[in-house]
């Protein structure tokens, strides 16, 4: 949604095209003044429209949607600028899960996944070669394409997701942490990193924290908590499942500490830069801290394991002043880092130089020419027989 609204703020027209059905979300994108488009992965109608519609630039949400519809877009619009947004490295994430399920140790997960052997992996990086830049929106990601994976910089671009300036002011008054009480977590559970930190929290951590703090209570929400999740809720031991948060920042904002204790995952994490938005302190592992700074220092306490991590939260939980400090701490690095007018007329100066010198970068990319040429040569007849076996009457 921050992408739109900085294409919006500079006078682009934005057109949303997803294979989803319309829905209430495609309301509000109308009302933003977006035109939403249904369209398929396999339908020959996507064809004529693009090259009607003409895009200067086509952003493609994951690399799953850029193998459906990039040779589409490179045949019928080969013009426009093919941006791919990776939202995390899905390669990163997959691998960490199966690292986890296997038994590895928590220091081994954060590790996991880095050789190019998965199915996963490969499809990912081929796909960021495909396109002429793909936005990155974890620099430790980006770093890792680059050195580990020798993905030339020239193609990739850090965009973290933003905050507007009135977002961040009305959140100026972070009120006197010791007027606030209990801890918040906060996910969305279709999201599998985030309901794996509830259970871990339930089963290990909590039980610590509660021992050591008799009177708090830890508060957990998100969208489309599964019934397992809301069996969890056990109002004697603390241990509360709100379900839905009908405002995220009003919610963070009225714990005195947010809890992520994630054990796998990639990208960056919303719920800490909300926090940090509204001046909630953060306890995390270092999964969850990766690529949220840009520098060593992280506004808030990150640990390890189950008993550090309630440790820190006891400690923490009782002093005011470093709740302070961290709260103003995740302040400033929200305006330093998360700034959407910044972030977003950066992004947009890229866009324009690139598509300014588009031949020559695409001359420069021979992996991506080739990786064209042939395999999605292979997804397109594929794509066709589909089309061939779908118009033909049963």
């Amino acid at each position: 949604m921050a992408l739109i609204e900085i294409y919006l703020s500079h006078g682009w027209t934005v057109t949303f095209a997803c294979p989803s059905k319309e829905s209430e979300h495609s309301e509000k994108l109308s009302q933003m003044g977006v035109a939403v488009r249904t369209v398929q992965p396999n339908d020959p109608a996507f064809d004529s429209w693009i090259s009607e519609l003409l895009p200067d630039y086509v952003i493609f949400d994951r690399f799953v949607t850029e193998e459906q519809f990039g040779w589409r877009v490179q045949e019928h619009s080969p013009e426009s600028v093919r941006v791919l947004d990776t939202i995390d490295l899905h390669f990163l994430r997959r691998g960490r899960m199966d690292a986890l399920k296997a038994g590895a140790s928590l220091e081994a997960i954060a590790t996991a996944a880095i050789e190019l052997d998965t199915e996963d992996s490969l499809r990912e990086i081929a796909s960021v070669y495909r396109c002429d830049l793909t936005l990155m929106i974890s620099d430790f990601e980006l770093q890792l394409l680059v050195t580990r994976f020798q993905v030339p910089a020239s193609l990739l671009e850090l965009n973290r997701f933003a905050y507007s300036a009135e977002k961040f002011q009305s959140f100026v008054n972070l009120g006197d942490p010791s007027e606030k009480k209990n801890f918040v977590m906060i996910g969305n559970f279709r999201h599998p990193p985030n309901k794996d930190a509830v259970f871990w929290m339930h089963q290990e951590i909590w039980p610590l924290i509660r021992k050591a703090l008799p009177a708090a209570e830890v508060h957990i929400y998100g969208a489309y908590p599964s019934k397992d999740v809301m069996q969890l809720d056990n109002p004697k031991t603390g241990f509360r499942v709100k379900g839905w948060a009908t405002d995220q920042f009003e919610t963070l904002r009225a714990y005195r500490i947010n809890l992520a204790p994630l054990r796998y995952g990639a990208g960056i994490k919303g719920k800490i830069g909300d926090a940090w938005l509204v001046g909630t302190p953060v306890i995390t592992t270092p999964i969850g801290a990766e690529g949220m700074t840009d520098s060593a220092h992280f506004p808030g306490v990150i640990s390890q394991s189950a008993k550090d991590l309630a440790d820190a939260a006891i400690q923490l939980y009782a002093n005011f002043e470093l709740l302070s400090i961290h709260a103003n701490a995740g302040r400033e690095l929200i305006q330093k880092l998360y700034d959407l007018k910044t972030n977003g007329d950066r992004l947009v100066e890229i866009f324009e130089c690139l598509r300014s010198d588009l031949l020559n970068r695409r001359r420069k990319n021979l992996i991506g020419r080739m990786l064209l040429h042939h395999q999605h040569k292979s997804t397109k007849y594929f794509s066709r027989w589909i089309e061939l076996k779908n118009s033909k009457p049963l």
